[in-house]
């Protein structure tokens, strides 16, 4: 018996950006492979968000976090500090 598993590609480019306030910002430009859709966002949340419309998958930010804790002050931060440097 075979398995066949529905798989969806992406390519993304992501670049970081200093916002109008000076704390860095996420950019970019993602790409669904087999549809042909793409995206530009303003973060990694948008990135997501269009991944999980095309997938229909759930993605890191909906499992396995408490509500409000998708982990990108702590990257941003951390952008930040070395941005600085």
């Amino acid at each position: 018996m075979v398995i066949r598993r529905n798989l969806d590609s992406f390519v993304a480019r992501i670049w970081l950006e200093r916002g109008s306030n000076g704390e860095p910002v996420w950019r970019g430009h993602v790409r669904h492979i087999q549809g042909e859709q793409e995206a530009y966002f303003r973060d990694l949340s948008g990135m997501n968000e269009f991944i999980e419309k095309i997938s229909g998958v759930a993605g890191p930010d909906k499992v396995g976090r408490s509500k409000g804790d998708s982990g990108a002050t702590r990257s941003a931060a951390t952008v930040a500090r070395k941005l600085k440097s």
